[in-house]
This record gives structure tokens, sequence and C-alpha cells, in this order.
């Protein structure tokens, strides 16, 4: 009889992991098929760098000389990054989409 309680715990213990991995697996499972991850070599994250760079230089150059005024230029200088920044990646987001398509549909 002892047995039988033993084994009945075991298996309620069984049961609950097993419930527990499934609600884990299929609420994983729909975050990560929604996920976007880009793939960006080294080398493009060193241009991507570079045009951030050249882009807030320019901005603060441009701003500087037409306003005078420092919180003018670091204004544009992030605006003019944030613009380069999404211009440059968007190559690589077009093709996460493509890649994803049918799973972002059941995304969005």
């Amino acid at each position: 009889m002892g047995l039988g309680r033993i084994g009945g715990y075991i298996f309620v213990a069984l049961v609950a992991a097993l419930l527990t991995f499934y609600a884990v697996r299929v609420t994983n499972g729909d975050t990560a098929r929604c996920e976007v991850r880009m793939q960006l070599t080294s080398s493009m994250l060193s241009a991507l760098k570079d045009n951030l760079e050249r882009a807030r230089s320019a901005a603060h150059s441009a701003t500087m000389a037409d306003k005078h005024d420092p919180q003018a230029a670091y204004q544009a200088e992030e605006q003019s990054a944030e613009q380069q920044f999404v211009f440059d990646l968007h190559d690589q987001l077009a093709a996460e989409y493509r890649r994803h398509r049918r799973a972002l549909d059941g995304c969005f």
C-alpha cells in the first residue's frame, strides 16, 4: 500500500513536469518564431560604425557652421545617425523579413 502512494506521487510529479515543459515550450516557440535576428558580419558592423561616425561628423559640422549652437549640433548628429543606421540596416531587415515571412505573418 505504501508503494502505491509513492508511485502516485512520482506519477503526479512526472505529469506536472511534462505539463510545465509543454507550457514553456509552447510559449517560447511563439517568442522564438517572432524574433527578428539579423546576421551581420564584422565587416558590416565596421562599415555601419564608420557610416554613423561620418554622418554624425557631417551633421555636427553643418549645424555648427549654420547655427553656432552646440545643442542643435548634437540633436542634428543624433537625427542624422539614426537615419543612417536605419538606412544601413534596411537590406538586412528586408532579408530577415523575407526569410521569416510566414512566421512573421502570424506575429503581426
